[in-house]
């Protein structure tokens, strides 16, 4: 928790709305969203496992916490860099509610695509053996789900929830 609110100071002197870094550190401008940069921000950083937090300054709750996983190298010889990133909304701080997704991409920073997964606590907790690593531990959850990202990445994923069931999450191609 001390390295994530080191990660929010340090992150909150760097914009996301200022330029980000090719491959080659030459900085450029481009026409991505905030919330992408932040993803870009986190990739640049290049630590897995390390929180990264955003605050986007208004009247209601808008921050996002995105997370840098590891690298896959597939079968093919590409590598894939997994994220995640889990975005708080609300009108106030005691009823704030959080989403997730798994970003997915290329060796080059360029989104893939993604997986809406509704509840922040369905993201991955870590990449193991090429495999995304969903482990549940709560109420509700208490299963360990493993996705295979060694020959392709999936068009669906089902993430079980319990011995009875789960759910199914299909990926957002980026439009690249």
């Amino acid at each position: 928790m001390k390295r994530f609110f080191l990660s929010l100071i340090i992150l909150s002197f760097i914009s996301c709305n200022k330029s980000i870094s090719e491959p080659n550190n030459k900085r450029i401008e481009t026409d991505v969203d905030y919330y992408e940069r932040c993803r870009l921000l986190t990739l640049e950083q290049n630590t897995p496992n390390q929180d990264f937090g955003f605050i986007k300054k208004g009247k209601e709750i808008d921050e996002q916490v995105v997370k840098y996983l590891g690298s896959i190298i597939t079968s093919k010889n590409d590598t894939l860099k997994i994220l995640n990133s889990i975005h708080y909304t609300g009108i106030y701080q005691d009823s704030k509610r959080g989403n997730g997704q798994v970003y997915i991409y290329n060796s080059h920073n360029k989104l893939l695509g993604f997986y809406n997964l509704g509840s922040a606590s369905a993201v991955p907790s870590s990449i193991d053996n090429k495999e995304l690593i969903f482990k549940y531990n709560n109420e509700n959850c208490n299963q360990t789900t493993k996705i295979s990202l060694k020959d392709s990445i999936p068009n669906q994923i089902f993430v079980h929830c319990t011995k009875d069931g789960g759910d199914v999450y299909s990926l957002e191609r980026a439009n690249n």
